[in-house]
């Protein structure tokens, strides 16, 4: 009974660490907050998914945006793709074949940003 609680326990540890370890490896290097600067006024509209994606990952591990006004932040990436009470949505693909990646702009009463959130939902259906 022993050597079966054992073999069972390899075969369920074996897959938590493997998926440990690759997730470990995966993970990139957090930006140096020192040199990250906004991205050129146009640049957002222009950029690809992959250039998206860094500049949404710099900017709100660095937390350049917050504090600054909705105005502010149109003025550095163009008008969002939807604007909720509380929100401002930038999609991350350009167009409607792309991964559904989303960059969550939170505001506060004031109409500052207060947080941002990558959200991913996968691929259109």
């Amino acid at each position: 009974m022993k050597w079966m609680l054992l073999i069972l326990g390899v075969f369920v540890a074996m897959p938590v660490a493997f998926f440990v370890a690759v997730n470990l490896l995966a993970t990139a290097e957090p930006p140096d907050c020192s040199k990250v600067r906004d991205p050129k006024p146009g640049m957002w509209q222009a950029a690809d998914y992959d250039t998206r994606k860094d500049i949404a990952t710099e900017l709100s591990l660095c937390e350049r945006l917050q504090g600054r006004t909705r105005g502010q932040v149109e003025a550095l990436l163009g008008p969002p793709t939807e604007a909720l009470t509380g929100s401002l949505r930038y999609d991350l693909s350009k167009d409607s074949t792309g991964p559904r990646d989303n960059w969550i702009l939170y505001v506060d009463a004031d109409g500052r940003v207060r947080d941002t959130r990558y959200v991913s939902t996968g691929f259109p259906g």
